[in-house]
């Protein structure tokens, strides 16, 4: 059965949300959906870029500003 889990990492500045993403994914198993959102837009594209070069599919990347919310789906 496929979970999903929640990330919120508002306030946050690289590298921390990426290390975040990083601890939760390796957490969880194959199938499962992490949703991360935050503040600071860099975050959001190092996000995105670190989940598509370990092994993770990006299902959705939105950004607003300096809002972001992407959806990972845990594939390895």
């Amino acid at each position: 059965m496929t979970k999903t889990f929640k990330l919120n990492c508002s306030g946050l500045v690289c590298p921390i949300p990426v290390a975040k993403t990083k601890k939760q994914l390796n957490k969880m198993t194959c199938g499962d959906i992490l949703v991360v959102t935050g503040d600071f837009c860099e975050a959001g594209e190092n996000i995105k870029r670190y989940a598509e070069n370990h092994g993770s599919k990006v299902l959705d990347f939105q950004s607003e500003g300096e809002n972001y919310c992407l959806k990972i789906q845990k594939l390895k």
